[in-house]
């Protein structure tokens, strides 16, 4: 997710916070620390400012925590039906691990998104229970109070989190779950996921209204206004499902092979980017070039990366200083199919991505011949190739 950065990596998989996080956890930090009104301090009006806000930071480290344990449920799942799992990001309205590809069946499906909710319910009613003991041991050791208050409202937001995760609207687990269970009746993945999206988008208008609601009624303008987000992003990431699923559609049995281009510029990596500038890029008003060491792969320098070093500088800078390697490039082969290539077109700004076969670069894929392909094919039909 562009503007996330990682802090911690756990078997295997990238743990990264959006910047839109930070605004949530100030947030939760204010609500329950605030002396006037927050919600410890009306269980514990006695607790010192300080008090308030130190517990209040501890319970919000350990919320984001338990959703975090909660996307490592399913991606845990996800890694046992071989879905690859590149990471996982905190942002405003929790989490999402990033799946590289689609679940290969209903029944994988089903697994996955039951496995976050599942998990959620378990770390609430730990906490619950937690929360119970400790309410016991408090009249013996008042200094374990904290304890028992983060535990409740620990197992209580989860719990909370389970059952709002369960609303069947694609794509919260609950729509995943619908999907699945559409999926294994009417044996069509594209079906499913039509229903589920827009099962996605009646939700996000039911929000709508309770946002209403709660602004005009209740007079709560801050919980309704948040509500109202919560269906914005929700309808938007419906919308964005079906959008999906008609590209799908409309390149299925498509490979990379037919479209990708086998002339294309390709420079050695000691080249200076005066050279490359003057004698490649502009002759051939390429956006992007291939840097090769014996037919392979060393990386792609665009434009963009040309931007990062001062014109004055070009004749005494060497490509290699300024290109993306080839380790962060995501590349295809000849058989890929388009859509794979097409979703990691979404993982990356580069214009073009390098076709390999056998290590050696053997074309690369322009995103604005995808683009352009995908036109042709809307204006003249989806037919099969």
């Amino acid at each position: 997710m562009p503007g996330s950065f990682l802090i911690a990596r756990v078997i295997g998989i990238d743990i990264r916070v959006h910047f839109s996080w930070f605004l949530i956890f100030g947030l939760i930090l204010f609500t329950y620390s605030d002396p006037n009104g927050g919600l410890f301090s009306q269980v514990r009006p006695t607790w010192s400012d300080q008090k308030l806000v130190i517990v209040a930071g501890i319970y919000a480290v350990l919320f984001f925590l338990s959703i975090v344990a909660h996307e490592l449920a399913h991606a845990a799942v996800a890694r046992a039906f071989r879905m690859p799992v590149s990471s996982i990001t905190l942002f405003l309205l929790g989490g999402v691990a990033n799946l590289a590809k689609e679940p290969p069946s209903a029944r994988a499906e089903f697994l996955m998104a039951i496995a976050g909710p599942a998990t959620s319910l378990v770390i609430g009613g730990v906490g619950l229970g937690i929360a119970q003991v400790a309410d016991e041991v408090v009249l013996r050791q008042a200094a374990l109070d904290p304890v028992g208050v983060v535990a409740f409202y620990l197992g209580l937001t989860n719990l909370l989190l389970a059952g709002f995760n369960m609303i069947p609207g694609y794509p919260l687990d609950g729509g995943r779950v619908l999907r699945s269970v559409v999926w294994g009746i009417v044996r069509e993945r594209t079906r499913a996921t039509r229903v589920a999206a827009r099962g996605g988008q009646v939700v996000a208008g039911l929000l709508v209204l309770v946002g209403a609601w709660r602004v005009f009624v209740l007079d709560e303008t801050f919980g309704g206004l948040w509500t109202a987000l919560i269906a914005y992003f929700l309808y938007n990431a419906a919308s964005a499902s079906l959008q999906q699923e008609r590209v799908a559609g409309m390149v299925a049995g498509v490979e990379v092979g037919p479209l990708m281009s086998r002339q294309f510029v390709a420079v050695p990596r000691n080249m200076s980017i005066a050279e490359l500038v003057d004698g490649h890029m502009l002759p051939n008003n390429a956006r992007a070039v291939a840097v090769v060491d014996a037919g392979r792969l060393r990386g792609i320098v665009s434009v963009a990366d040309l931007r990062k070093v001062p014109q004055a500088e070009w004749p005494v800078t060497g490509v290699q200083t300024v290109m993306t390697p080839a380790s962060a490039i995501p590349s295809l082969s000849p058989t890929s199919r388009l859509m794979t290539a097409i979703e990691r077109f979404g993982s990356t700004d580069l214009p073009l991505l390098p076709v390999v076969e056998d290590e050696v670069i053997v074309g690369v894929l322009d995103r604005e011949s995808v683009l352009s392909y995908m036109r042709m094919r809307e204006v003249l039909g989806h037919r099969k190739p």
